[in-house]
């Protein structure tokens, strides 16, 4: 009897689940973004919600929840109804705060992946007084010299940090990390030679390669990068040390599969767009759109990725 009970219970719910899927939305859906306004993942947002306003026929509010790193925002929606109403627009940091810090949540147990909306390598520069013209000189220069090139990123634990420290984990050398709270902190040290290396978002970076000031040798992914197509991926050579920052939606982990199904294919469409994907290319980053499996089985690479490094170098923060 009490199987027939919830046989039947398990019948009405994915009646109901199916339902609503096919009925949504009916109201307007808010997209949380887990950084302040005026950051770029506020401005793709604002864009998402625009394109996804069209698609859908409801509004899209940007609701900015900025702190912590991405996770005020990322436990406000994991603490949201499962009904697809309430959305998180986050980065990768929210696969490396767990490691450094003890978020109100479980990102494994809380959070259910929709999809990488947009993603981007980070640029390591030089100074271009260094005898460094490219990446293999830049390696042979650190072997030979341990200790003594100091490499800013613009904080710990942040993915270019991480990055560092996965490249000198995989190259066995030894450089020394420098945290700024911003390029715009490191450039003028770095221009003058105080500080010999950076790994920073390219858009940040351009005007001043252009210009000379810095010397671009390579970048962190494991492929082309359409902003610096000449740069090698030292991802490549060192393939246990490629990092490539992302943009990614996320739901609650309550939200039924098939609302989580057709979310990922609205969203697939707003990437797709090409006005959008424009968009993304001119904010220094390249459209991803991937299946929800597909960046679940990313996001747990970087998770286990990160924390691996994290733990061997005994990162934190202070």
């Amino acid at each position: 009897m009490k199987t027939l009970f919830r046989i039947a219970i398990a019948a009405c719910w994915f009646l109901w689940a199916g339902n609503s899927v096919a009925d949504y939305p009916e109201r307007p859906i808010k997209l949380v973004v887990a950084f302040a306004a005026g950051s770029s993942t506020d401005v793709m947002a604002r864009v998402y919600a625009e394109k996804l306003k069209e698609l859908l026929g409801q509004a899209v509010v940007v609701d900015n929840r900025p702190g912590a790193t991405g996770a005020i925002g990322a436990d406000m929606v994991a603490k949201a109804p499962g009904d697809g109403y309430t959305l998180l627009l986050n980065s990768s940091a929210l696969v490396i705060n767990p490691w450094v810090s003890k978020p109100p949540f479980d990102i494994n147990r809380d959070l259910a992946p929709v999809i990488r909306t947009a993603q981007t390598p980070y640029v390591l520069v030089v100074n271009p007084k260094l005898p460094i013209r490219n990446f293999e000189e830049f390696i042979t220069y650190a072997k030979k010299n341990p200790g003594k090139l100091t490499c800013s990123t613009y904080g710990v634990a942040s993915p270019p940090h991480l990055a560092l420290e996965l490249l000198k984990a995989a190259a066995g050398v030894d450089i020394v990390h420098a945290p700024y709270k911003s390029f715009g902190q490191a450039l003028p040290d770095l221009a003058s030679g105080q500080l010999d290396c950076s790994i920073d978002p390219p858009t940040l970076l351009m005007q001043h390669t252009k210009a000379g000031r810095i010397r671009a040798i390579a970048h962190t992914g494991d492929a082309k990068m359409e902003s610096f197509p000449d740069l090698p991926p030292f991802g490549a050579l060192y393939p246990s040390a490629a990092v490539t920052g992302w943009q990614a939606v996320f739901a609650p982990a309550t939200t039924p599969k098939a609302l989580l199904a057709r979310l990922n294919t609205e969203w697939v469409k707003v990437i797709a767009s090409p006005d959008v994907a424009k968009k993304i290319r001119d904010a220094g980053f390249e459209p991803v759109g991937d299946s929800t499996e597909m960046f679940a089985k990313a996001m747990a690479t970087d998770y286990a990725k990160f924390g691996r490094i994290i733990k061997e170098r005994n990162i934190r923060l202070d």
